[in-house]
């Protein structure tokens, strides 16, 4: 026999071919797959992301983000500044009696707040303006007069007709009460001292409230910048009508008054405009 070579049987070209063909194809599919399944990889991997994830969204529609949102929207408010002082404990507080507070206004009236404390309760309550005898012949041609008046007692509001006192009155209680209140505006007996500076004057102050106990103990203070001093023309000996003690603006009367001479004489200075 003749020489015999072993010779393998190659693959047809064409199915080369085609076998190419699938590779490079499941080539494109796997790199098509991995581009599809990059956004699921794991945060750290990924750029960080200024948009909320649905977990933060979710909790957005929750109380704290609702308050927060709101704090956004407004803005912080801050506790207003303290206008109450706390009252002095005594007459018209805690104790029977009345603690009277009195600041001069632009007008030359005075503003007036009146804590009174009964020792007893009582269905009505009796209003006047100031009895200016004590005060003196240059007060003679005052015509003082309370308005604006708001009267409360144990915190019950009181009607005063048209809510002006120029005279003495008697004003009925829904029930009978042991605290009243009083906020009032009076004018009408502020006049000028002369000779003085340019401006001094001085007015004439006492409780609105009427026909109580003669020996009521009542407390007077006096605040304003404008405010000199005070003088109690009731007390004796001369020497004790000078009455006032602290220092402008928060002035006091020394000690009590009783209700029968508690009439006070406030000496300031008139506001230039």
């Amino acid at each position: 026999m003749g020489k015999m070579t072993v010779v393998g049987h190659p693959l047809p070209a064409g199915l080369r071919r085609a076998l190419g063909l699938v590779l490079v194809a499941g080539l494109c599919v796997a790199a098509v797959t991995v581009y599809q399944d990059a956004p699921d990889l794991p945060r750290s991997a990924r750029a960080p992301s200024l948009e909320p994830s649905p977990a933060t969204s979710a909790s957005a529609g929750g109380p704290s983000a609702s308050a927060t949102s709101t704090t956004a929207a407004q803005p912080m408010r801050t506790a207003p500044p303290s206008t109450s002082k706390h009252l002095p404990k005594g007459p018209g507080t805690t104790q029977p009696g009345i603690l009277l507070m009195a600041s001069p206004l632009r007008d030359g009236s005075f503003d007036i707040a009146e804590i009174v404390k009964l020792p007893y309760s009582t269905s009505s309550v009796r209003l006047g303006p100031p009895n200016l005898t004590l005060a003196g012949d240059r007060f003679a041609h005052a015509k003082p007069v309370a308005t604006q008046v708001q009267v409360s007692a144990d915190n019950q509001p009181v009607l005063v007709p048209g809510g002006r006192v120029s005279r003495q009155i008697e004003v009925a209680l829904l029930e009978p009460a042991r605290r009243i209140e009083l906020r009032y505006t009076l004018s009408g007996i502020t006049i000028r001292t002369i000779p003085s500076p340019a401006g001094r004057a001085v007015t004439a102050i006492s409780p609105l409230v009427r026909g109580e106990p003669r020996d009521l103990p009542v407390v007077a203070m006096v605040s304003g910048s404008t405010v000199l001093n005070i003088q109690c023309p009731a007390r004796t000996p001369l020497s004790k009508q000078a009455c006032s003690v602290g220092r402008p603006p928060r002035l006091r009367v020394g000690g009590r008054l009783p209700w029968n001479k508690a009439l006070i004489v406030v000496q300031f200075d008139l506001p230039k405009q």
